[in-house]
């Protein structure tokens, strides 16, 4: 199956991307509420982009998410499952709301960033929410965007109007997050070759169409963390309280992710912040999530999904 994926998004174009597996998250989002038989609520941004909950929008407290794709490709039926399926682990108390942020190449880097700094001000300044009970997730292109919007918080960025919080976020959970877009030549880019759900045709295909260049260097600080010093990251311990970085041992992106935490924890955890990483052995990219796509009822033996399910129960 492995194989299988590889081949199959390494021989893609962004048309066929797009084609496969759709425009938008909020019609995914439309036709699981049917599916599984619940109304659908959504928040409908003053930009006009939507966010989507599940579980009901009246609990304190909310894991506010980001999905995966690339910025290519909006959230597949599988992950929503998975979504749906980690909410409901976490108890009637608590909801996951994720954003259907707008996909590249129509909509490249910093929309999606401007829609999570949206996203997050409606929830504290207009719902009134406090930050103290909203744990940010999200993962690979997902987590970059949570490491982009602590970022932004901490370092406004210089097209997005800055967000000051009244308190800190409870926690950020990163998991498999795309740390380095545009180096795809480290060793776990070989080692992992044949262990990984995708390789470096793929990654490059969706890094030019998020980032509207194939240079090099045409990332920054808020879209390619891992070029970020640790000093960067000192101010985020100010922004949010605690922040688990989980990896697979047997992804491509592994390189990049341990790059971005080492200095993470330098940076965050010199100045009080708690950081958690965590590199579960034989999982691959996002371990959890492909399970699902893969029609596993629950953890195929690595044990990932417990990882995040305890550290957001401990959380909470």
């Amino acid at each position: 199956m492995f194989a299988m994926f590889r081949t199959n998004l390494g021989s893609l174009t962004i048309a066929q991307d797009r084609y496969m597996n759709g425009a938008s998250s909020t019609p995914i989002y439309a036709k699981h509420a049917d599916q599984h038989k619940f109304v659908p609520e959504s928040i409908t941004l003053p930009s006009g982009t939507h966010a989507h909950w599940l579980g009901s929008k009246k609990t304190k407290k909310v894991l506010v998410y980001f999905n995966g794709g690339g910025y290519v490709m909006p959230i597949s039926p599988p992950h929503m499952l998975w979504l749906d399926d980690f909410q409901k682990a976490l108890g009637p108390d608590v909801s996951a709301l994720f954003l259907a942020y707008d996909l590249a190449p129509e909509a490249e880097y910093p929309v999606q960033l401007k829609q999570a700094v949206e996203l997050l001000r409606y929830l504290v300044e207009n719902e009134g929410r406090n930050p103290s009970d909203l744990i940010l997730g999200g993962d690979s292109a997902g987590g970059n965007l949570v490491i982009g919007l602590l970022s932004h918080i901490a370092h406004p960025h210089p097209d997005i109007e800055p967000l000051s919080l009244p308190s800190k976020i409870n926690g950020a959970m990163l998991i498999s997050p795309w740390c380095s877009l545009t180096n795809t030549h480290t060793s776990a880019f070989k080692t992992n070759a044949q262990r990984d759900i995708f390789d470096a045709r793929a990654l490059d295909r969706w890094c030019k169409a998020f980032l509207g260049s194939d240079s090099p260097f045409a990332g920054d600080f808020y879209n390619e963390p891992v070029l970020a010093a640790p000093e960067w990251w000192e101010p985020v311990a100010d922004v949010v309280d605690e922040v688990l970085i989980w990896a697979g041992e047997n992804e491509v992106l592994k390189d990049g992710i341990v790059a971005f935490a080492k200095k993470f924890t330098k940076g965050f955890g010199g100045k009080g912040g708690r950081v958690s990483t965590i590199i579960t052995p034989k999982a691959c990219h996002e371990e959890m999530v492909v399970e699902r796509m893969l029609g596993y009822k629950g953890d195929s033996g690595t044990g990932s999904q417990r990882v995040v399910e305890n550290w957001m129960r401990a959380k909470l």
